[in-house]
């Protein structure tokens, strides 16, 4: 190669890799405490380091970390070179020059020669801060769950990690968020030898089939105690064919002991039941409650006698009790368990939420259900905070709007829907125009508010079943089911004339803004992209012709 174009290599690779918000470097074996072979220019964009500050003494990088972190992800890469790992990824702070501190996570790969010592260290750098910050307020929000929320992920080859995991795995099973997260064995370890073939088999059939995992098991906890536990988890698979579950697990050991000890006699049946903070029934195959403990008056306010030779459905909401009851029925007669989660009314007139779980007894002779032992404990609390999590993990807080994920489901379950019948649906794309001007000018604050100012007028002025989301920055979009093309462009130029005459008081500053408009209708097996596309041509014919204004994109026009 000539001189010239080796001189101009490492300027070359330097923009190459600028291209990638991540920062690139390599080391000796020693890491930041030995030779540094290269560093990304665009360090300084990540933490306001200077690069040639840090090739003249790399070790100054160890010193910006806090001192927990520095010993811990020495400790963390020393274990993964003395082990033999091809790569280990790090996790530490790290004071900015403006005295901020950012969490960074470090993906190193160690390279070895052919005879297994290290000869160099390549790592690449980002900036995970608003993870970090995220993961803060899901794990006070977890731990008011009863229970453990994580997240886990089986590779093509079987092998499991825990990508995630709450804090309230430290009470289920006695073992760290962290230990886990290190190592799944320390988790696998746990469960008890005559459940472990089980787990696995179940945790194989939901990754093959793609079916919710729902499985109970028995667990060794550290202070001696056997627990049964109750997991739950949706698959999903990624794109290098990973299996990646979100799922709960929480101790279940009272309701299988219970359920276990009315296999027994009838005197310990009597004793247990009584005695029990759960509601416990048992119900024939007309739904007539024939025993009822006496813990209904603590979950129902109800003594016995008042269920006794009553039909359960009188207490189910009108709207769920043909449902609640198919699923029972059917479930009993094919002679399975069922765990359910329903509504019941209590004495004072309100509902709560009760964890069901429902078991028939089949007669041996005509195989036929005669009667369903039902368990249930009150979980009001816990689907309270799952409701709210559900909200805040589909819902954008600044506007109010549906997060673009959700609002992507909710199209295409509407497209869905009007397939099924004769049903007409708009969808509306809309931006603000000069957005970053706003942001540019008064800064992110002022941006905030016209953002919050503009989900206040939209939910003000739609319909309760509109479906209106936030798909992009500054850019939103309605679904506008039974409403015609024309019908939504009049609702389009009404948005439009209010955002246009509204005025958002910025630190006794009044700032205007106005909104851009792209509308389509659907026209007959027209799918969910191509609809989007259309409204999106539509927006950006608006924003061509001058902005603040309303185009109606016609199928003609693609």
């Amino acid at each position: 190669m000539p001189a010239t174009s080796l001189q101009l290599l490492p300027r070359f690779l330097d923009a190459l890799l600028c291209a990638s918000p991540a920062v690139v470097y390599a080391t000796d074996s020693q890491w930041w405490q030995g030779k540094l072979h290269y560093l990304g220019i665009n360090v300084k964009s990540l933490c306001g380091i200077d690069r040639d500050w840090l090739r003249e003494s790399p070790s100054r990088w160890l010193d910006l970390l806090t001192t927990d972190s520095r010993e811990d992800v020495l400790a963390r890469l020393s274990r993964a070179c003395r082990d033999g790992e091809s790569q280990v990824s790090l996790h530490y702070a790290l004071r900015h020059h403006d005295g901020s501190l950012h969490h960074l996570q470090d993906d190193v790969v160690i390279h070895r020669d052919g005879e297994g010592v290290i000869s160099e260290l390549v790592g690449s750098l980002i900036d995970v801060t608003e993870r970090q910050n995220l993961l803060q307020r899901f794990e006070k929000l977890s731990e008011q769950l009863p229970g453990t929320l994580y997240q886990c992920r089986m590779s093509p080859e079987g092998k499991l990690t825990f990508p995630l995991v709450s804090s309230g795995v430290l009470r289920l099973f006695g073992i760290s968020p962290q230990a886990i997260i290190d190592n799944a064995e320390t988790a696998l370890s746990c469960v008890h030898p005559h459940d472990l073939d089980g787990l696995w088999r179940s945790v194989r059939r939901s990754a093959t089939r793609l079916k919710v995992w729902r499985h109970e098991f028995r667990c060794l906890h550290p202070d001696g105690r056997e627990l049964w536990v109750c997991g739950q988890a949706s698959p999903e698979r990624e794109p290098d064919g990973s299996t990646l579950w979100h799922g709960f697990c929480e101790d279940v050991t009272l309701r299988k002991q219970a359920q276990q000890a009315l296999a027994e006699s009838e005197r310990r049946y009597r004793f247990i039941v009584e005695h029990v903070s759960d509601l416990i029934m048992l119900i024939d195959a007309d739904g007539i409650c024939r025993y009822a403990s006496p813990s209904v008056g603590n979950v129902l306010g109800y003594v016995p006698e008042d269920l006794t030779a009553r039909a359960l459905v009188e207490l189910l909401p009108p709207d769920d009790a043909p449902r609640i009851q198919r699923r029972i029925h059917e479930s009993s007669r094919m002679g399975r368990n069922l765990q359910i989660e329903l509504r019941v009314r209590h004495c004072q007139g309100h509902y709560l939420w009760l964890e069901t779980s429902c078991s028939p007894y089949i007669n041996p002779y005509n195989g036929l259900y005669e009667w369903v032992l039902a368990v249930a404990r009150d979980v009001t609390d816990r689907k309270q905070r799952e409701m709210k999590l559900h909200e805040l993990s589909t819902t954008d807080s600044l506007t109010g709007a549906l997060n673009r994920g959700a609002f992507l489901g909710c199209l295409k379950s509407s497209i869905e829907a009007a397939e099924g019948m004769p049903s007409r649906l708009s969808l509306m794309i809309f931006d603000i125009d000069h957005f970053k001007t706003i942001n540019d000018t008064w800064g992110h604050a002022a941006g905030d508010l016209v953002l919050a100012s503009l989900g206040e007028i939209c939910r003000s002025t739609l319909r309760s079943h509109d479906i209106f989301g936030r798909i992009g920055g500054e850019e939103f979009a309605l679904v506008l089911s039974g409403r015609s093309l024309s019908e939504s462009a009049i609702l389009a130029e009404r948005l439009r004339k209010k955002f246009e005459s509204v005025r958002v008081e910025f630190h006794g500053q009044w700032l205007n803004f106005t909104v851009s408009f792209g509308i389509a209708e659907r026209y007959e097996r027209e799918t969910l992209d191509d609809l989007m596309h259309r409204a999106d041509m539509g927006l950006y014919v608006a924003k061509r012709e001058g902005r603040n204004r309303v185009h109606q994109a016609l199928a003609t026009e693609l």
